[in-house]
C-alpha cells in the first residue's frame, strides 16, 4: 500500500500557527498573578483603623456589611446603625469583638460630631463689615445656632463617654467578670482598643482644660477640695467634680496623688481650676516631633500640667529687671509637672460598666507611681520623661537671657538663677550642673535626657541647673552660685536630715568647670595674694570701708558646699588658656559689658584709673571672659586650688589634635599636644583624680555620646556609696 503524504496547505499552516500562538498567551495568561503587596502595605492595610485614619478597622466594616450598614450610612443614622449592629449580636452580654466594635463606632462618631460646623466654637467679636457674612445675627438665628452647638456637644461628650466604657469593659473583660481569658500573644484589637481607650480619655482632659473654647464651657464645674475627701481606690486628693447633661447625666470625679507636688501647689490657689494654665497632651503637635523623646509604654495618657504661677525667663524681661533680687526669688520650683492620666467609669461588671454615667479621673506622677492594680492584675503606667523639660526649654528663651545678659550694660546685675528639673524629693540624691561661657541650661538638653532615659538614675537623682550671667568676674558668680545653692539645700530641708542633702553631685563644662572646682575647695585666697608678693593688695583692702572690705572677703575665702561629695569637670580650664588673648575672641571681649551697678557698688577704690590696673582691680573689674587667659590675673591667683578631700572628682578632656592618648606613655607629650581646640589638656588635668577621660572632640563635649556614657558610669557608681 502506498503511503500518501498530505502537504498542509498554507491557509491550514497559518490557522495552526494562530492556533499554537494562542494557546501560549492563554497559558501564559492562566499563570499571570496579581503584583505582590510589600509586608507594610499589607500590615498598614490590615491594621488601620478609625485610630490611624479616616476608616474603620477591616473587623468593625465587616460587621457594619452584616448589619446593613457602609460607615457613611451609619454615620449619617447613628443611633439606627447601634440598634442593627447590636441585633447581629445574639447574646445578653456583650463579647469582646462586641465591646470592640462598638467602642470603634462610638469614637468615629465623636470625631464625625466635633468636626461639625454646629459643634465649632465661635470668636466672640464685632463684625469687620456690618454689610457682608459676619454681620451680627440676629437674635433668633443666636438661640438657634446656640442650641444646636449645646446639642452637638452633648452628643460629642457622651460619644466620648461611650468609647470609654467600650474600650475599658474590652480591655479589663475579665476582671469585669467575662468567660474569657485575655490572650496571651496581643491580638490586633488589644492594640487598637486600647488606642481608642486612650484617645477617649485624652480627648476629654483636653476638652475639659479648654473650659470655655471647649466641650465643656456649658458643664458644672465643683471645687470638692478637701484634704478629708480621699477618694478610696488610689488614696488620692479629690480636687473637682464636672457634671453635664448628655444622655443622661454624667458626672467626672477628678483626682490627685494626696502627697503628690500637685497637692502641696494646689494649697496655694483658691480653685483647683487655677492650678494649671494649660494642659499639653503627648499627643499635642508639639510634643509628638521631639528629637529626643523618652517613654515608658503602659496604661493611661501622658500629659503636662503647665502651673499658673510658674517663673518665665524671656529677654523682654531683662529691661526690668529687679536690683538685688532675693535669694528665695532666685529658685525656680518645676514649672511642667509630668502626669499620666486614667479614667475609669464605675461598676464592677460589664453590664454596671456599661450602664454607668460616673466616672473617675486619677491623676498621677509616674516618677513615683509606676504600676496600678485594676481588678486582681497590675499594670504599668505609661510615662513621657521628655514632654515637661521640652516645654520648659521652648518657654524659656535661656540661650537668648544668657547673651544678652553677657553683651548688655544693665544697671542691674543678673544674679544667678536655680532651675529643679522635678518637684523636690527630699529621698533623690542631686545632680547640679554649670554651663560654660556664654551658654545657658539648654546646653545641657542631651545629657538631662539621657538622665531621664535610664529607670535607675530617673529613679534616684533629681537635677537642678544653675543660670548664671558668664561676663561677671568669675570669684563673683563663685560666690552668687555657692549662696545660692546653699540657700536652696537649707530652705528646701533646714535641718539637713534629707537624703537629697547627702552625697550630691556637681557637674561643670568650661567655665562652669572653674565655677565648680572652687565650690568644692577650702582655700583661702587672701592667703595665696602673699605668694604673688604684692603686699600692695593688702594695703589696696585695709583702705576700702568695711563693708567692701568685707565683702571681698568673703569672695576670697572658699569654703566647699558640704552637701557636695562627686564632682567632673568637662574642659574645664583651670590654669587658663592663650584662646582667650588670641585676635578674636580679644575683640569678643570688648563688647561683654559689666554691669553698672556691679561696678558702681565697688567704690572709688578700685575704680580710679590706677587702682583699676591693680591686680586686685582686675579679679574685679575684667570680665569673666578675659579672666580665662592663662595670663589672667585670675588664673595666677586660683590655678593651684585644692579641692576638699571629701570630695571624689573626674575629669573628661576633649581631644582635637588627632593624637592617639594611648600612642603617648608620657602625660608630659599628652599634655603637650591634646587640647579641645580651646582648652589645652594641660590646663584641664587635675592631679589626684578618681577617674580621667579623654574624649575624641571639641570643645563641646558635654553634648557627646561618649561623654554622656561616661557620665552615666559615674552616677551608677555613685549611688552605691
Amino acid at each position: 500500500m502506498k503511503t500518501l503524504s498530505v502537504k498542509p496547505s498554507k491557509s491550514s499552516s497559518g490557522k495552526l500557527l494562530l492556533s499554537a500562538s494562542l494557546m501560549i498567551i492563554l497559558s501564559a495568561c492562566s499563570t499571570l498573578t496579581p503584583p505582590k503587596q510589600t509586608p507594610a502595605k499589607l500590615l498598614e492595610k490590615t491594621r488601620s483603623s478609625i485610630v490611624t485614619g479616616s476608616t474603620v478597622s477591616a473587623a468593625t466594616r465587616s460587621i457594619l456589611v452584616s448589619s446593613g450598614h457602609t460607615q457613611e450610612s451609619c454615620m449619617a443614622d447613628f443611633e439606627a446603625c447601634i440598634d442593627d449592629v447590636r441585633s447581629i449580636f445574639l447574646i445578653e452580654t456583650p463579647n469582646r469583638l462586641q465591646l470592640s466594635v462598638f467602642s470603634e463606632l462610638y469614637y468615629t462618631h465623636a470625631e464625625n460630631l466635633i468636626a461639625k460646623d454646629a459643634c465649632r466654637i465661635e470668636l466672640a467679636r464685632p463684625p469687620i463689615d456690618p454689610y457682608y457674612a459676619n454681620s451680627p445675627n440676629s437674635e433668633d438665628t443666636v438661640e438657634s445656632k446656640l442650641k444646636a452647638r449645646t446639642e452637638c456637644h452633648a452628643q460629642y461628650r457622651d460619644a466620648l463617654y461611650q468609647t470609654l466604657k467600650y474600650s475599658y469593659a474590652y480591655l479589663f473583660y475579665h476582671s469585669l467578670g467575662g468567660d474569657s481569658n485575655p490572650s496571651v500573644i496581643p491580638r490586633e484589637s488589644d492594640v487598637r482598643t486600647l488606642d481608642l481607650y486612650h484617645l477617649a480619655i485624652n480627648d476629654l482632659i483636653t476638652q475639659i482644660y479648654l473650659r470655655e473654647n471647649g466641650a465643656f464651657y456649658d458643664a458644672k464645674f465643683q471645687d470638692v477640695l478637701s484634704a478629708e475627701q480621699l477618694e478610696p481606690v488610689y488614696n488620692q486628693l479629690r480636687i473637682s467634680r464636672i457634671s453635664t447633661n448628655d444622655r443622661g447625666q454624667n458626672t467626672l470625679h477628678m483626682s490627685v496623688g494626696a502627697r503628690d507636688f500637685l497637692a502641696s501647689e494646689l494649697k496655694k490657689h483658691e480653685r483647683s481650676s487655677e492650678l494649671f494654665s494649660e494642659v499639653i497632651s503627648a499627643y499635642d503637635s508639639r510634643l509628638v516631633d521631639l528629637d529626643v523623646n523618652t517613654r515608658r509604654s503602659g496604661l493611661g495618657v501622658s500629659f503636662v500640667g503647665a502651673i499658673n504661677d510658674r517663673h518665665t525667663a524671656s529677654a523682654r524681661n531683662l529691661k526690668n529687671l529687679a536690683p538685688n533680687k532675693a535669694l528665695d526669688d532666685r529658685i525656680h520650683n518645676v514649672g511642667h509637672v509630668q502626669l499620666t492620666a486614667i479614667i475609669e467609669p464605675t461598676g464592677k461588671t460589664i453590664d454596671e460598666v456599661l450602664s454607668s454615667h460616673e466616672f473617675h479621673a486619677y491623676f498621677f506622677n509616674p516618677s513615683y507611681k509606676t504600676h496600678i492594680e485594676i481588678g486582681d492584675t497590675s499594670y504599668p503606667l505609661t510615662a513621657n520623661f521628655s514632654a515637661g523639660y521640652a516645654l520648659w526649654l521652648a518657654e524659656n528663651q535661656l540661650r537668648q537671657v544668657s547673651l544678652m545678659n553677657m553683651i548688655s550694660r544693665h544697671d542691674a546685675v543678673a544674679l544667678p538663677e536655680l532651675f529643679m528639673l522635678k518637684p523636690y524629693d527630699p529621698d533623690q540624691k542631686v545632680i547640679i550642673m554649670l554651663h560654660g561661657l556664654a551658654s545657658s541650661p539648654d546646653t545641657w538638653v542631651n545629657l538631662t535626657n539621657t538622665l531621664m532615659t535610664d529607670p535607675k538614675l530617673n529613679q534616684h537623682y533629681q537635677v537642678w541647673q544653675i543660670a548664671y550671667s558668664t561676663n561677671l568676674p568669675i570669684l563673683e558668680n563663685r560666690y552668687q552660685i555657692h549662696e545660692l545653692i546653699r540657700h536652696t539645700f537649707s530652705k528646701l530641708d533646714p535641718h539637713g536630715q534629707d537624703q537629697a542633702s547627702k552625697n550630691a553631685v556637681l557637674i561643670g563644662h568650661s567655665m562652669g568647670g572653674v565655677i565648680s572646682r572652687m565650690l568644692v575647695s577650702d582655700t583661702n585666697l587672701t592667703d595665696a595674694l602673699v605668694t604673688l608678693d604684692d603686699k600692695e593688695q593688702f594695703k589696696l583692702i585695709n583702705d576700702l570701708p568695711s563693708d567692701q572690705r568685707h565683702a571681698i572677703s568673703e569672695r576670697l575665702k572658699l569654703t566647699s558646699l558640704p552637701q557636695i561629695d562627686e564632682a567632673v569637670f568637662l574642659s574645664a580650664p583651670h590654669r587658663g588658656t592663650d584662646y582667650a588673648d588670641r585676635w578674636f575672641t580679644r575683640a569678643a571681649r570688648r563688647i561683654i559689658k559689666l554691669p553698672v551697678d556691679f561696678t558702681r557698688s565697688l567704690g572709688a577704690a578700685l575704680t580710679d584709673d590706677v587702682q583699676s590696673q591693680s591686680f586686685l582691680g582686675s579679679l574685679y573689674l575684667q570680665n569673666g571672659a578675659s579672666q580665662l587667659s592663662d595670663r589672667s590675673s585670675f588664673v595666677a591667683l586660683t590655678k593651684d586650688v585644692q579641692i576638699s578631700p571629701s570630695v571624689r572628682y573626674h575629669t573628661i578632656v576633649g581631644n582635637n589634635t588627632g593624637i592617639s592618648h594611648s600612642e603617648n606613655n608620657s602625660s608630659d607629650t599628652v599634655g603637650g599636644a591634646i587640647s579641645d581646640g580651646i582648652v589645652p589638656y594641660a590646663s584641664s588635668h587635675l592631679e589626684g583624680a578618681a577617674s580621667e577621660i579623654i574624649i575624641e572632640g571639641r570643645h563641646n563635649i558635654h553634648e557627646n555620646p561618649k561623654t554622656i556614657v561616661q557620665l552615666r558610669k559615674i552616677l551608677h557608681e555613685h549611688l552605691d556609696h
